[in-house]
Protein backbone atom coordinates (compact mmCIF):
# COMPACT_ATOMS: atom_id res chain seq x y z
CA UNK A 1 0.00 0.00 0.00
CA UNK A 2 1.27 3.09 -0.94
CA UNK A 3 0.52 6.44 0.95
CA UNK A 4 1.54 8.89 -1.48
CA UNK A 5 -0.83 8.18 -4.27
CA UNK A 6 -4.32 8.72 -4.45
CA UNK A 7 -6.61 7.62 -7.20
CA UNK A 8 -8.44 9.89 -9.87
CA UNK A 9 -11.52 8.12 -10.23
CA UNK A 10 -12.36 7.88 -6.45
CA UNK A 11 -9.80 9.44 -4.10
CA UNK A 12 -9.00 6.22 -2.08
CA UNK A 13 -5.77 5.80 -1.41
CA UNK A 14 -5.75 1.94 -1.59
CA UNK A 15 -3.47 1.03 -4.06
CA UNK A 16 -2.18 -2.60 -3.93
CA UNK A 17 -0.14 -4.52 -7.34
CA UNK A 18 -2.24 -6.65 -9.23
CA UNK A 19 -0.17 -9.88 -10.01
CA UNK A 20 -2.61 -11.17 -12.82
CA UNK A 21 -1.56 -7.51 -14.67
CA UNK A 22 2.30 -8.12 -14.09
CA UNK A 23 2.61 -5.90 -10.89
CA UNK A 24 0.32 -3.21 -12.19
CA UNK A 25 -0.55 -0.64 -9.64
CA UNK A 26 -3.94 -0.76 -9.30
CA UNK A 27 -7.16 0.98 -7.16
CA UNK A 28 -8.20 -1.46 -4.39
CA UNK A 29 -11.70 0.08 -4.05
CA UNK A 30 -12.66 0.94 -7.87
CA UNK A 31 -10.11 -1.15 -10.35
CA UNK A 32 -8.60 2.15 -11.77
CA UNK A 33 -4.92 2.73 -13.00
CA UNK A 34 -5.01 6.30 -12.85
CA UNK A 35 -3.15 7.82 -9.94
CA UNK A 36 -1.67 11.11 -8.56
CA UNK A 37 0.46 12.35 -5.91
CA UNK A 38 -0.73 13.76 -2.97
CA UNK A 39 -0.07 17.33 -2.42
CA UNK A 40 -0.55 19.71 -0.07
CA UNK A 41 0.52 23.03 -2.17
CA UNK A 42 -2.89 23.73 -3.45
CA UNK A 43 -3.63 23.89 0.50
CA UNK A 44 -0.67 26.31 1.10
CA UNK A 45 -1.44 28.22 -2.09
CA UNK A 46 -5.11 28.60 -0.97
CA UNK A 47 -3.95 30.15 2.47
CA UNK A 48 -2.06 32.74 0.84
CA UNK A 49 -4.27 33.66 -1.22
CA UNK A 50 -7.14 33.77 1.20
CA UNK A 51 -4.60 35.57 3.61
CA UNK A 52 -3.72 38.17 0.52
CA UNK A 53 -7.80 38.39 0.22
CA UNK A 54 -7.98 39.20 4.12
CA UNK A 55 -5.23 41.84 4.35
CA UNK A 56 -6.04 43.88 1.08
CA UNK A 57 -9.80 44.19 2.72
CA UNK A 58 -8.49 45.38 6.57
CA UNK A 59 -6.21 47.96 4.32
CA UNK A 60 -9.77 49.06 2.56
CA UNK A 61 -11.70 49.59 6.24
CA UNK A 62 -8.69 51.01 7.64
CA UNK A 63 -8.21 53.92 4.68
Amino acid sequence: MNTNKICLNCGSSDIVSDRSLGGKMVCFKCGSSSFRTKSFTPIIKKNYIYFAIALIILLIVII
